[in-house]
């Protein structure tokens, strides 16, 4: 409940600042004649007051048809109006018909702002960066300070660059002036520390000003005994006398040992129920380890650990076991039918976090029954948004022909359509052939050329040299393909001159395994993979090198699936946290993980691209 009215408080505070702020202020020119109406906007402004957004909007787009004068005035209150009702596609068409002259800076501010946060609103932080950057933070008018700050917050916190956003939120609080609109500050900026990971605070403390210290050093006694409620009690305290006064102290820090009471779930017994023998062994094996890797590296109290080898035929019956045996919480199973049969047990007695998803969602899934996988479908949906980002707008597509390669064909179709872009062909292959040739010569329409060339050949009788051109209308390339296909293909798509074509791609065309050179044809292809693989930081953990020692880990076609086990572990204090957040995520091995509404654990990974063989991530 006191999450729900925090939601809400902080719902209005941003409706109030970003309306008075791009409403408000800017009003249109005074007219010679005002025999008509001394107030034109007085409708429009009642509907903003009263919350009737859409209504509002509509209002000054008519205003704007009448007066031509203070037209683009009216339409960049339309587009507020429609931004505060959640239509950000009426935003975003409003804003695209609006000009405003180049000496009028004012609303040139305005307009950039507005457009920065429609782009954010669809995932494309990139873009909206770019207009903000475009705006002298000197010349801001003192009206829009507020939501000029906090909008290049959230954008850089998009972007993963916790410093810039964590001062933005900084200069933003120079010009809060009520106690409520102070604290809603402090606690966006301890969401924005509390998203660093642990293992980059010390370096980020080092590039960070002295403002951010006691921030800081907060997250890294937070991140030391956070499941500890009376141990961080006392470390607060220790932390008060180091920083007297500091605005965390006042709401922060009470909400952290209240969270840490309350959101702490460490089971006495977990129970294990993986595939351990059978088609399913190795996979399972390497999850295993992973999971009691984390555990046995985890400095809190431990839970007790049981194992068990169950699968889609016998999971009810080991399930039912290991509640017997009095297991707490369930990890597993892993099979995707597996799932579907404790689905259909309906309600769980005990929670279970498995280790796959459902094609399907289903209405009978347990309120006890969380969902995580490496879905590729999540990584479909974050290409399609990082490719948005990039500016791109038509695209080609290019897939295994299977089921595993039509889900995720249709995963990224769906988001990229809904992000407004465009499909302008999809090519499949098969799979472990040698026949790459006509796949990529029929998505590049190189078919066609060849066609074409026939026909003038027989009509003309003559033999004519012709050169085979690609078509020219496309953006970029998607594709998903195993490693040794993917080798093969990207090949293809040099010698049919589409070099230059950006070619975004799931992590499954690495191994996770470096190899330059058997790598070397992937050079120039950007991808998206876990933290685990492509992050130092990770790399070179303590707990990825007792793994390497120990299961020569790096060496292993199943490195992400050591990640799955460790994270699996790490979630399960963290979940109710999560579930009870609507914001809130988990720097994970696998990503970052959040948990929807369904129960379903979303992740996001990192971007790279191949460079002489190897991925190098980006930023």
């Amino acid at each position: 409940m006191d999450a729900m009215l925090h939601n809400i408080a902080m719902r209005l505070l941003i409706i109030l600042l970003f309306s008075l702020s791009l409403l408000t202020a800017c009003g249109p020119t005074k007219e010679a004649n005002q025999e008509l109406t001394a107030d034109p906007e007085e409708n429009a402004r009642s509907l903003m007051q009263s919350g009737n957004y859409s209504a509002a909007a509509v209002e000054y787009l008519s205003l704007a048809s009448k007066d031509k004068q203070n037209a683009e005035v009216y339409r960049l209150k339309a587009a507020a109006a429609y931004v505060e009702a959640g239509q950000f596609n009426e935003a975003q068409k409003t804003l695209s018909q609006t000009t405003i002259s180049e000496d009028n800076s004012l609303q040139n501010v305005r307009l950039k702002i507005l457009s920065a946060r429609v782009e954010l609103e669809f995932g494309q932080p990139g873009k909206a960066l770019s207009q903000l950057e475009e705006i002298n933070g000197a010349e801001v008018p003192q009206s829009l300070r507020v939501t000029y700050h906090d909008i290049l917050a959230k954008t850089y916190l998009a972007h993963g660059d916790y410093i810039k956003a964590a001062t933005e939120r900084l200069r933003l609080a120079k010009y809060l002036t009520t106690p409520m609109e102070v604290a809603q500050n402090n606690r966006a900026l301890w969401k924005i520390i509390e998203t660093i990971p642990e293992s980059d605070l010390d370096d980020l403390r080092i590039a960070a000003p002295d403002e951010l210290s006691g921030w800081l050093d907060l997250a890294s006694l937070y991140y030391s005994y956070r499941y500890q409620p009376a141990r961080l009690s006392n470390a607060i305290d220790g932390w008060i006398q180091h920083y007297p006064g500091h605005p965390a102290y006042s709401s922060i820090t009470k909400e952290l040992i209240a969270n840490s009471k309350k959101f702490v779930n460490r089971p006495a017994k977990i129970g294990l129920l993986l595939p351990l023998s059978g088609k399913f062994e190795k996979s399972s094996t390497a999850i295993r380890d992973g999971f009691l890797a984390a555990w046995y590296m985890d400095k809190q109290e431990k839970s007790d650990i049981e194992i068990y080898d169950a699968n889609a035929l016998t999971i009810v019956d080991v399930y039912q076991q290991a509640v017997s045996d009095g297991v707490d919480y369930v990890v597993g199973p892993l099979e995707k039918a597996a799932i579907n049969q404790l689905v259909n047990q309906g309600e769980l007695p005990v929670q279970v976090l498995a280790l796959n998803r459902q094609d399907v969602n289903s209405e009978l899934a347990s309120d006890k029954l969380i969902q995580f996988g490496l879905a590729p479908e999540d990584e479909a949906v974050q290409i399609a948004e990082t490719a948005m980002s990039d500016g791109h707008r038509l695209a080609l597509v290019m897939t295994p022909d299977n089921p595993w390669g039509d889900r995720i064909a249709e995963a990224f179709t769906a988001r990229w359509i809904e992000l407004g872009g465009g499909i302008l062909e999809r090519a499949m292959f098969q799979s472990n052939s040698k026949e790459f040739e006509q796949p990529v010569k029929s998505l590049l329409n190189i078919d066609s050329s060849e066609e074409r060339a026939r026909e003038l050949r027989n009509k003309l009788n003559l033999k004519i040299n012709t050169v085979e051109r690609r078509r020219e209308d496309a953006d970029f390339i998607f594709t998903t393909a195993v490693p040794g296909d993917a080798r093969q293909l990207f090949p293809q798509f040099r010698f049919y001159r589409a070099g230059d074509l950006p070619i975004y791609a799931t992590s499954h065309i690495f191994t996770g395994i470096i190899d330059p050179a058997r790598d070397i044809d992937l050079n120039d292809v950007m991808f998206i993979d876990i933290p685990w693989i492509l992050e130092t930081s990770r790399q070179l953990s303590i707990i990825q090198d007792a793994l390497n020692r120990n299961w020569s880990q790096q060496k292993s076609q199943y490195r992400r699936l050591y990640a799955l086990g460790i994270d699996a572990y790490h979630l399960i204090p963290q979940i109710s946290r999560l579930s009870a957040e609507k914001n809130s995520f988990l720097n994970g091995e696998t990503g970052d993980l959040s948990i929807t509404p369904g129960n379903i654990v979303k992740r996001k990974l990192r971007r790279a691209q191949f460079v002489e063989g190897k991925p190098v991530l980006l930023n």
